[in-house]
């Protein structure tokens, strides 16, 4: 053992550095006001990557780091949110994306990208006043004619910036009717609209971010709320104090009115996340959401329009016209004169050259031919590469299926939205909806999709920050919906092996197509591997046997479908399911 630890030292301890998204928050403090001045000053003469690299500086320039390697806990000079609110806007605006000319606009989107993620990291975005920077104001009132709440903070923020080409009615939070709005939009770009998805998919990645970010600061301030309460209670209680007499008002005709007393769920009603949500009071709210969430350019997602006016309208290079013909290398040294020898073939014969074959090209048109067959070369180089907008419709996504709501990207941004609405539910069920109410919806918008998208919208290794509860919820409603009515109901709400076994497992669609078939079996593997992970699932005879005759069941009731990809997945689907009774449960 000695010569062991002689021949293998343990190596020193790793010293752990924070990174980013590790580094506590830091103390705001405002922009001088000479500073604001002149980036103003920047903006009104559109020279957008001074004024952001000003900021940049700005805010960068408190972050001193130790020797420790940790950021020292020095206030931080944050941009006002007018600031913000542009900077936001230069990640989508025609101006600064598709239709950029200058290299100002071009190099803008980036730096104001860079200014958005170091506030949100620096200070968070409650310090950051992303509830004032990020309000939507298009519409001074509803679609009822009842005035909507707008932010007079920004607003008057907002007054200064008039002359910038950017301020005023030019924003994102101006031209959007409100925050689903522009959802609905972006996922319609990211099926119809590459070339603008490319844009909208960085804004509304920060978007979630901010949304994540500033939830789970509420939660944080919530939980320390409570812990506090539950402090002076407890004090309260050893000292013998009497609690407080309900607050009462007069009502109508001086009879007293009783106040309901605070549920201490203010901090959650406050956020950006439930801001978005109550700006959109109207009839069919919840199922509005829903709408923007899964939009995919189809035309019952055309209420969501484009936000900016012409903003599909692409700018295109024009190439310039040369009059002169290009013309191959010369290389005197090595005798090569490019194209000049065939020039003065058309004027002078060469005697060695009169016994060719009449029937023979010129050497002018075969140089002709070449660029034919280049352009050929290129566009088999353009179509593997997946370089151009027509090689994006012909990618293996739009093949089997992901690309009809977009592709990856955009599934993780529409199952991160799916989240934090579940969230919210939680926390606010009367202002918002209940979670059941909320799994409902999910059901209704999931059920009917493609196989590969279903197949990532149900599997728990790519829905990251939903309960274990609620996904096995949602996976339960989901084969409730789908399976054969044959099955026999369970008393128990939440999800066992028992009820696995009883309720799920060797049950198959109610319709014989292979593709409900296959939506059935991948829900079972989700709800298995949910089991799975919080040890509650063992490989029992009864599961074997639930699992072989499911397995069997499902097969044979679709064996004369035609559909080989929905048979295909059937088929993966109860082999992984076979393999985790096999080889993974206990």
């Amino acid at each position: 053992m000695f010569l062991y630890r002689l021949l293998y030292p343990e190596p020193p301890p790793v010293e752990i550095v924070e990174t980013m998204d590790e580094v506590r928050k830091r103390a705001p403090v405002p922009l001088a006001f000479e500073l604001v001045r002149q980036s103003e000053i920047f903006l009104e003469e559109s020279l957008y990557p001074q004024a952001f690299s000003l900021l940049l500086d700005v805010l960068a320039s408190g972050n001193i780091t130790s020797e420790t390697g940790t950021v020292a806990s020095t206030p931080v000079v944050i941009p006002q949110p007018q600031h913000l609110a542009i900077a936001a806007t230069m990640l989508v605006h025609p101006h600064t994306t598709t239709r950029a000319k200058l290299d100002a606009e071009k190099e803008a989107p980036n730096i104001a990208l860079r200014l958005l993620r170091l506030t949100n990291a620096l200070v968070g975005p409650t310090a950051a006043q992303f509830h004032t920077a990020f309000a939507f104001t298009h519409f001074e009132t509803t679609r009822h004619g009842t005035r909507r709440g707008g932010s007079p903070a920004l607003k008057e923020a907002m007054s200064d910036d008039r002359k910038t080409s950017f301020g005023g009615g030019r924003l994102v939070w101006n031209e959007a009717e409100d925050f689903w709005h522009a959802v609905g939009w972006a996922f319609n770009c990211s099926v119809l609209h590459p070339a603008l998805w490319k844009h909208w998919h960085l804004w509304l990645q920060f978007m979630c971010q901010v949304l994540e970010d500033d939830w789970t600061e509420r939660e944080q301030q919530y939980a320390e709320a409570q812990e506090k309460e539950t402090l002076q209670n407890s004090d309260g209680e050893a000292l013998n104090v009497e609690p407080p007499e309900q607050e009462t008002h007069k009502g109508k005709g001086g009879r007293p009115r009783k106040v309901e007393p605070k549920d201490g769920l203010e901090v959650f009603r406050e956020s950006l996340l439930y801001q978005y949500v109550a700006l959109s009071n109207i009839y069919g709210r919840d199922r509005r959401i829903m709408r923007a969430i899964f939009a995919d350019g189809k035309p019952n997602s055309a209420e969501f329009r484009a936000v900016f006016e012409d903003e599909i309208k692409v700018h295109k290079p024009k190439k310039k016209r040369s009059s002169l013909k290009k013309r191959a290398g010369v290389d005197l040294n090595k005798g090569e004169y490019g194209d000049y020898e065939n020039d003065s073939e058309d004027e002078y014969t060469n005697p060695r050259d009169s016994r060719a074959s009449p029937s023979a090209p010129p050497a002018q048109n075969r140089l002709l031919r070449r660029p034919k067959r280049t352009r050929r070369t290129q566009a088999t180089i353009d179509k593997a590469t997946g370089s151009g907008l027509d090689a994006y419709d012909k990618t293996a996504d739009h093949e089997n299926g992901i690309a009809s709501l977009g592709g990856y990207n955009s599934l993780v941004l529409r199952q991160r939205l799916l989240v934090l609405l579940y969230r919210l539910s939680i926390k606010l069920p009367k202002d918002f909806m209940s979670t059941e109410d909320a799994c409902h919806m999910f059901k209704e918008n999931i059920r009917d999709l493609p196989l590969p998208v279903f197949q990532h919208m149900v599997t728990p290794s790519n829905i990251q920050g939903l309960e274990l509860g609620a996904h096995s919820y949602l996976c339960e409603q989901l084969s409730y919906s789908m399976h054969e009515s044959s099955a026999p109901p369970f008393n128990d709400d939440l999800l066992t092996q028992l009820k696995l076994e009883r309720c799920f497992l060797p049950y198959m669609a109610a319709s014989p197509s292979a593709a409900n078939n296959a939506k059935i079996s991948m829900l079972l593997e989700a709800m298995m591997t949910l089991l799975h992970d919080s040890k509650m699932l063992s490989a029992t005879p009864e599961l074997k046997e639930a699992v072989r005759n499911g397995i069997e069941r499902r097969q044979s009731a679709c064996c004369g479908d035609s559909n080989a990809v929905a048979l295909a997945y059937l088929r993966e689907s109860s082999l992984r399911i076979q393999f985790m009774v096999d080889f993974v449960l206990p």
